[in-house]
């Protein structure tokens, strides 16, 4: 299959090869701080638009997790990439952990920033809710009370507004197909089933209301190093970028 997957490209440097994946309803711009920060250490950083978000068309097969995950390791083959870490956020991490755990010979290091992985009892459930009060949100009302969720009181206003705004411009199809995609996924326990096949060391980034379990994860992979940001909500890569920054290195420089 053919990727369906536009992407820019930060740094020609030959010190790895990384893979950035944007969540839901959001491109490649949201990871813009980590791949100026991974580019700088002069390496090749690829961040893309998912099929049906920013540039990229939307996919003739549609927006589940694996067909989402399959689009990144066509990617990776037109690419020719290898030993790639990818580094997804939110439902983009759900994609790459589906995509590396599928194909391990290409991917070689996982970082999930607050994605919903490994959830608690009653996740899929939830999820499945949020997805049916998307389907009919012709208007956005219900998609924007939930971005604006994410953030906390303290939250830089001109943030929260840049964030809404740019989260508004998919079609409702965009916002609910994914959700409902990642409803089925952990109904049926994919996102264990892809951690217990990736069974490497991972990275994963989360908030004070994380999505993950993080007791839940840590008996999946135990080899998974998990971190918390401070003062941050979802959006941690614009929020606090320092922080992320600090614990991608760390878990590369451990890792290498």
């Amino acid at each position: 299959m053919t990727s369906g997957v536009r992407y820019h490209t930060y740094g020609q440097g030959g010190r790895g090869t990384f893979l950035l994946v944007h969540g839901w309803c959001c491109d490649h711009t949201f990871m813009t701080p980590l791949a100026r920060h991974l580019a700088a250490r002069r390496a090749r950083v690829i961040a893309v638009d998912m099929p049906g978000h920013g540039h990229s068309p939307p996919p003739p097969d549609g927006y589940g997790v694996e067909q989402m995950a399959g689009h990144l390791r066509a990617l990776t083959r037109e690419l020719r990439l290898r030993r790639v870490t990818v580094v997804g956020h939110s439902l983009g991490g759900v994609w790459s952990l589906a995509a590396a755990a599928a194909d391990r010979d290409v991917f070689r290091g996982l970082v999930l920033l607050d994605s919903a992985v490994a959830g608690p009892p009653g996740a899929a459930d939830a999820i499945a809710q949020v997805a049916a009060s998307l389907r009919n949100d012709t208007s956005g009302a219900v998609r924007e009370q939930i971005v604006r969720s994410y953030f906390r009181p303290y939250s830089d206003p001109a943030l929260v507004e840049r964030v809404v705004r740019a989260m508004a411009r998919p079609s409702t199809e965009v916002a609910y197909a994914p959700i409902a995609g990642l409803a089925e996924y952990v109904e049926r326990e994919g996102d264990v089933a892809a951690l217990t096949a990736w069974a490497r060391t991972l990275l994963l980034i989360g908030t004070d209301a994380p999505f993950a379990d993080y007791a839940h994860l840590a008996r999946l992979v135990p080899e998974a190093h998990i971190g918390q940001t401070v003062g941050s909500g979802h959006f941690m890569q614009f929020e606090v970028p320092a922080q992320v920054n600090a614990m991608v290195d760390r878990y590369l420089e451990i890792t290498a």
